[in-house]
């Protein structure tokens, strides 16, 4: 059996019949095979080495871009509580106004600053990669804790201020502030010549004359305890106040509402009149503090604003009733 020692290569175009052959020793054939697959294998690799540091060349300029966005939005980010801290001053501005103005505690400066400079915290994870970013990321993540302590203390204290304001709201409006009746006072608080009887008395209200019919108003919200007559007074109302407060309206004509009524200050309960021991149509007016026991000076309760809203040290307690 014979063993070929020789190549044959065999080249033809396209276009024709002719071929061009050529013989080749078989170790130089390998030879030339060798080689020729050596080249394809760096033409490859060369291919596959540019494609890939193309590659990282791309994730490299895409990382770059993020990271760009990042530190602007970052940057964003603390104007944004600049921002945020700026309308917590204003809003704290607001609240000290409207505390003095309602004559209630100021927070104190000390309280308000927090420590002034935030609460100083560091989280590492952008050590790493940069450390202008590993700084920036720390300087918001301080500056956050801040905005939120401080936002959580101005919640508190706005929450409390509004309490605050309701509380006073509240007792104002059962607080006897506004005149019972229109008309002119023809006896005032305080020992008198009694009218009818001629004897030096207590006078523990205030009378108010005008003519028959003329509207009695409640000087504070409250609820009737009494409608009915009395033997001094005649026709009469009696009104609880939540503030600790009584009011007593006598010698009334007609009486308007019903003991368990709720009433609003201002609203009309009765109209002015001259029953039980009087000399004329008038309105006996009294006020009556129930922590204490004691009858009070109306004129210390006639048209006061919710700041002078009468305290122990200005309410002119006078007589046992």
């Amino acid at each position: 059996m014979s063993i070929r020692k020789n190549w044959y290569i065999s080249l033809m175009r396209a276009d024709s019949a002719r071929s061009m052959n050529f013989t080749l020793g078989r170790s130089t054939g390998y030879v030339l095979l060798f080689v020729l697959l050596f080249f394809v294998l760096v033409v490859v690799g060369s291919a596959y080495y540019v494609w890939s540091k193309n590659s990282e060349l791309a994730q490299l300029t895409k990382l770059q871009r993020e990271n760009d966005i990042l530190r602007n939005r970052m940057t964003h980010f603390t104007t944004q509580m600049d921002s945020l801290l700026i309308k917590i001053r204003i809003m704290e501005d607001w609240e000290d106004n409207m505390r003095q103005d309602r004559r209630l505690p100021v927070i104190n400066t000390d309280v308000r600053a927090l420590g002034s400079g935030g609460f100083p915290f560091s989280d590492p994870v952008f050590l790493p990669f940069c450390d202008a970013l590993h700084k920036l990321y720390n300087e918001n993540l301080t500056k956050l804790n801040y905005v939120s302590a401080k936002i959580e203390l101005t919640f508190t204290t706005h929450f409390d201020l509004i309490s605050s304001i309701q509380s006073r709201e509240s007792l104002y409006k059962s607080t006897p502030s506004i005149w019972p009746t229109f008309g002119k006072v023809t006896s005032s608080f305080g020992n008198r010549i009694h009218p009818i009887f001629k004897s030096s008395s207590m006078h523990a209200g205030l009378d108010i004359a005008n003519e028959f019919g003329t509207p009695i108003y409640a000087t504070a919200d409250g609820t009737v305890s009494f409608t009915g007559r009395s033997a001094s007074l005649g026709y009469l109302i009696r009104i609880d106040h939540a503030s600790g407060y009584q009011t007593r309206y006598g010698h009334l004509q007609r009486i308007l509402v019903k003991a368990g009524d709720t009433i609003s200050k201002g609203q009309i309960i009765a109209t002015m009149g001259s029953s039980g021991n009087s000399t004329g149509s008038h309105l006996h007016y009294e006020i009556l503090d129930f922590r204490r026991g004691r009858v009070t000076n109306p004129v210390a309760f006639l048209n006061i604003t919710e700041d002078q809203l009468p305290t122990p040290t200005n309410i002119n307690i006078l007589v046992n009733h």
